[in-house]
C-alpha cells in the first residue's frame, strides 16, 4: 500500500478540474456579448474577450475561429430563439409580451450589441439571417390584422414620464439605425417619405395615450 506524501496531497487538492467545452463556450459567448454591448464589436479584441472569460485567446480561436465568426455566434444564440418565438406566437401582441421582458432584462447586452453593430454599419450577421427574424414578425403582423380581432382598449394607468421616454426611445432608435432597418425589413428607400409619414402616424397615435395617462 503506497502512502501519498502530505505535500502531494495538498497539490492534488489544489488542482481544479477544467470546465467542459460547453461551459467554456458559454463563458466565452457571455464575455463577448458583455464587452460588445459596452464598447461595440469593433472596439473589442479577442484577447480582451478571453481575459474577461478567464481563458486563453487560443481557446477562443479554437472554439470559434475568427473574431467575426465569434460575433455571429453571439448574435445567433439569441436570434434563433427570437425567430422561434415569433413563429410560435398567434398574434403580434403575444410575441412582444414574450420578447420585451427578455430584451429588457435577460438579453439587454444582446440588444445593446445589436444597436452598436448597426450604428457601426458592419454586417456582422448576414442579411439573410436578419431578414428571417424580421419576416417572421411581419408575417405575424399580417395574420394579426387579418384575424379581425378587436384591439384592446387603451391602458388607463400610464405614467406620462414613461410615455414620453418610450416615444423618445422609438424616435432616437429609428434615427440611429435607420440604414440597418431598411434592408432588414425589406423597405424600399425610394419610399422614404411614405415610411416617415407612417412612422409619424405611429408616434402620434402613441402620443395620444397622454389623454388617458395618470395625472
Amino acid at each position: 500500500m503506497s502512502i501519498v506524501p502530505s505535500e502531494d496531497k495538498r497539490e492534488m487538492r489544489a488542482i481544479k478540474p477544467r470546465p467542459g467545452k460547453s461551459v467554456t463556450t458559454s463563458r466565452i459567448l457571455d464575455s463577448a456579448q458583455e464587452l460588445f454591448a459596452k464598447r461595440g464589436p469593433g472596439a473589442v479584441s479577442v484577447r480582451q474577450i478571453a481575459e474577461n472569460a478567464g481563458v486563453s485567446h487560443a481557446i477562443v480561436h479554437r472554439y470559434f475561429g475568427s473574431k467575426d465568426e465569434l460575433i455571429q455566434a453571439v448574435f445567433q444564440r439569441v436570434d434563433a430563439s427570437r425567430t422561434a418565438t415569433a413563429r410560435e406566437s398567434v398574434s403580434l401582441r403575444q410575441v412582444y409580451q414574450a420578447l420585451v421582458p427578455n430584451l429588457m432584462m435577460f438579453q439587454r447586452d444582446h440588444s445593446m450589441m445589436l444597436v452598436r453593430s448597426a450604428m457601426e454599419g458592419r454586417e456582422y450577421v448576414p442579411l439573410a439571417e436578419r431578414i428571417t427574424t424580421t419576416s417572421a414578425m411581419v408575417e405575424l403582423a399580417r395574420k394579426t390584422a387579418a384575424s379581425g380581432a378587436d384591439p384592446l382598449p387603451p391602458p388607463s394607468d400610464i405614467d406620462p414620464r414613461v410615455l414620453v421616454s418610450a416615444i423618445s426611445a422609438m424616435i432616437l432608435g429609428w434615427a440611429s439605425i435607420e440604414d440597418w432597418v431598411w434592408p432588414t425589413a425589406g423597405l424600399d428607400p425610394a419610399e422614404k417619405d411614405e415610411v416617415h409619414r407612417q412612422l409619424m402616424e405611429i408616434v402620434l397615435y402613441v402620443a395620444d395615450l397622454a389623454l388617458v395617462a395618470d395625472e
